[in-house]
């Protein structure tokens, strides 16, 4: 898609559904979407979430965004059907594969009536992506054929997300575009930089099996005898026996466990090097947050992760190889000049690929043109 004239473009009347306002990457993006979509271009932003736990919707109520919850129940689709008949809404945009499915078939329902338009953002690589088994297959086939309509467009945040919607879905290739994540880059670098002391590790993100956090721990096992410590901030499924592991491995006093927050800028500008082990990942927003803030990056060797990895800006380590992952830590304590390094390539990178106005700006001109290419009037 190529870029529209901005000075004939109007604000836009928006509809985000997103399965939840849990703590995690899709949820950041969407907030920070919205905002600069609201403030940027004027347009009127509301969304709709599912889940009664939104510890996020603080940060949504704060920018002055609409925001309403719809708990799923037999009512969710006739209750949002409603929603979007009545909101004269030009975009309809769902998020997270609950919402897809469920926010997509109000949509199309809705749409005999009201001519919008119909994104969904493809924000990882979890198992109704791939897994075999027939319920996650019939999931992907609802997917795939919600995804057919010419006024529906599908959004992955890597090449690595449109590969697998591709070979595992058989969505039609044109039918996808990728829109990398982006983040808010802080204006100047507050990191500490101390020296003589231990090198801080961080672990930013949802305590569940996919990040895989026990070949973390099992790596500071490995380094018991160096100056390492690690921070994990998070929560999740996980959390207690994580912590029952770093009991058993005899490290709980160089590993630390923060409850999720709000604010990390905290923890990213007062450590030294950030990790995210994951076993699947569809591209990794905390790894550009960690760039923002000039923290050199040892990730898995996996779809997204690599992406962002690659042409030296960070450490790779295969999957479940604890012991890869001991040694790059391992490379960057021994190496204060590479941290460095690695922390401004990092830097560089983010500010020049993954700024949130540009991903913002390219969002806005893609709904624009999706409207003016299915014939429909841009309203007031």
């Amino acid at each position: 898609m190529t870029k529209t004239d901005d000075h004939n473009q109007k604000p836009l009347n928006v509809l985000h559904i997103i399965t939840g306002l849990r703590f995690g990457g899709a949820e950041k993006l969407l907030y920070l979407t919205c905002k600069y979509l609201q403030r940027g271009y004027e347009s009127r932003v509301k969304i709709v979430y599912f889940d009664p736990y939104a510890p996020m919707k603080k940060l949504f109520d704060e920018a002055g965004l609409m925001t309403e919850l719809i708990p799923i129940n037999l009512l969710i689709i006739p209750r949002l059907i409603r929603l979007i008949a009545e909101g004269n809404y030009q975009i309809i945009h769902t998020h997270l594969i609950h919402a897809d499915i469920i926010g997509r078939t109000a949509a199309i329902c809705t749409r005999l009536f009201h001519k919008y338009q119909i994104f969904t953002t493809v924000h990882d690589v979890g198992l109704f992506r791939w897994y075999p088994r027939f319920f996650f297959r019939i999931v992907r086939c609802i997917d795939r054929m919600q995804s057919c309509p010419r006024y529906s467009h599908v959004i992955a945040i890597s090449q690595s997300v449109r590969e697998i919607l591709i070979l595992n879905e058989h969505i039609k290739s044109h039918k996808i575009e990728v829109l990398y994540n982006a983040v808010e880059i802080p204006e100047t670098l507050t990191r500490k930089n101390e020296t003589g002391v231990k090198i801080r590790c961080l672990y930013i993100g949802r305590l569940v099996k996919e990040k895989n956090l026990p070949c973390l721990l099992e790596a500071m096992f490995l380094l018991r005898e160096e100056p390492v410590e690690l921070t994990i901030v998070g929560e999740g499924t996980e959390e207690e026996s994580l912590k029952a592991l770093a009991g058993t491995l005899g490290i709980s006093g160089s590993v630390q466990f923060v409850p999720a927050t709000l604010e990390t800028g905290q923890y990213y500008s007062s450590h030294d090097v950030f990790i995210l082990p994951s076993s699947l990942e569809g591209l990794g927003i905390v790894i550009l947050e960690a760039f923002g803030f000039g923290l050199p990056v040892i990730g898995s060797n996996v779809h997204g992760i690599r992406e962002l990895l690659a042409e030296n800006r960070g450490l790779l380590f295969d999957v479940n190889d604890a012991r890869g992952l001991a040694t790059q830590i391992e490379t960057l304590v021994t190496n204060p000049q590479l941290r460095i390094e690695y922390g401004r390539r990092g830097h560089d990178y983010v500010i020049n690929n993954h700024d949130i106005c540009v991903y913002v700006r390219r969002l806005h001109d893609m709904y624009h043109l999706a409207l003016v290419a299915n014939g429909k009037q841009i309203l007031q």
